[in-house]
């Protein structure tokens, strides 16, 4: 005898509709993932070196996505706004060769703590100093709030795509196995 297949009817409720923020909101709120990925790090001591090359994993991650976000979508958008931008590109490179001299050091040296140190002030100088004090209020200042609205949609849409894509999560780990290869 045939047993006809059980229909499960899952109710299931709709997501919430995702809070709209300016472009320079999004980037802000990505800036304090940032920073307590750094936070985490330094107060992690040297005798759990797993978890230290797992926070800097996650912080050459999230540093390598944060940097596509601007250079693919903020800083195009907002280039004729403010002069700063060009300065914030070539910040991303020095941030990228530090965050490489951090991923290269074994975590359990002073090498590491000493990379770390100098990623923290790099990190914070570009972030809050540059960006958060300097670009980001002139930018308010001088653009469209709807633009910057639409922009930081296609911010957080961007950010999403890149969090959730295997390609992209197995890119990152190639990058960081040959940066550590290259240490040795």
């Amino acid at each position: 005898m045939r047993r006809r297949p059980q229909v499960l009817t899952e109710v299931r409720e709709a997501p919430a509709p995702q809070e709209r923020k300016t472009a320079t909101r999004v980037l802000v709120e990505h800036h304090e993932v940032l920073r307590g990925l750094m936070r985490r790090l330094m107060e992690t001591p040297r005798p759990e070196p797993g978890r230290r090359r797992a926070l800097a994993d996650e912080l050459f991650d999230e540093l390598w996505m944060h940097e596509r976000i601007e250079e693919e979508v903020f800083y195009p958008a907002m280039r004729d706004v403010t002069p700063g931008i060009a300065a914030a590109w070539s910040e991303h490179r020095q941030l990228s060769d530090q965050l490489a001299a951090l991923v290269r050091a074994d975590p359990r040296t002073e090498r590491f703590d000493r990379e770390l140190g100098v990623m923290h002030d790099a990190l914070e100088s570009h972030a809050h100093l540059d960006e958060e004090r300097q670009m980001f209020p002139e930018i308010e200042r001088f653009a469209d709030e709807e633009r910057l609205i639409e922009l930081g949609d296609r911010l957080q849409a961007r950010l999403g795509r890149l969090r959730s894509s295997r390609r992209v999560r197995a890119v990152l780990r190639l990058q960081r196995a040959l940066l550590r290869r290259t240490a040795r």
